[in-house]
């Protein structure tokens, strides 16, 4: 078997009595990030019956199916740390790829300090979150998210938000989440297939945002019955 970050792909989908939510928008992901890390997808068949989050993983020995815990509750109030960003070639960064150890390790590092969430810092910027993508909605309602070129993972939590939160008349941009823009944040949300939209209070024990919470209501209400 294949080691390093092309040995494999993977989607986490939430699932819930054998329905797997937006099932699609995972597997076009899927598809994309493959074909980036040169891995052929075969037809394959869902499982009946899987609850809760589902890991999708496609290497050398096939497809697999494996269930992933729920760390925390949904929708949630998060304190969070920085940790350094891992690493990988240009063309591998941002996407699903089979070298997610990393990830992992961070997770448990966050738990262990007390933490929910574990924030990726590169180059002095925020560029993506342990399971989590970060949206940070500055005094002028722009929403600032770190794009691929960054170190950003594509969302499909994002995606499915995304017509709601440009419906409500705010503007999304790509950018570098530097120590300025989150300092200054209004509001700091966290979209993961496990956690909905969490909001983040505070980060390495300085609060985060104004109190407000209306970007987290607009993805909460997108998301709907699929993530409560």
């Amino acid at each position: 078997m294949k080691n390093g970050p092309k040995s494999a792909v993977f989607t986490t989908v939430r699932a819930r009595e054998g329905v797997l939510f937006h099932l699609d928008l995972h597997i076009a992901r899927l598809s994309r990030h493959a074909e980036i890390l040169g891995i052929s997808i075969p037809e394959f068949d869902i499982p009946a019956g899987l609850d809760g989050l589902i890991r999708i993983q496609i290497d050398d020995a096939g497809v697999e199916f494996n269930s992933v815990p729920f760390y925390q509750e949904i929708h949630m109030d998060a304190e969070g740390v920085t940790v350094p960003a891992p690493r990988w070639t240009r063309k591998v960064t941002g996407t699903k790829h089979g070298d997610w150890e990393a990830y992992r390790k961070i997770t448990e590092y966050a738990f262990d300090k007390g933490a929910d969430v574990a924030l990726l810092v590169h180059d002095y910027c925020i560029v993506d979150g342990d399971r989590v993508m970060p949206l940070v909605l500055d005094e002028d309602g722009v929403v600032w998210i770190s794009g691929p070129e960054f170190g950003g993972v594509e969302s499909v939590t994002f995606n499915v938000c995304r017509p709601q939160i440009e419906a409500a008349g705010f503007v999304i941009s790509e950018g570098r989440l530097n120590e300025r823009l989150v300092a200054r944040a209004k509001e700091f949300v966290l979209l993961g297939s496990g956690m909905g939209a969490a909001k983040l209070t505070v980060l390495d024990d300085v609060n985060i945002g104004d109190g407000t919470n209306k970007l987290q209501q607009i993805c909460i209400k997108a998301l709907g019955d699929d993530w409560r």
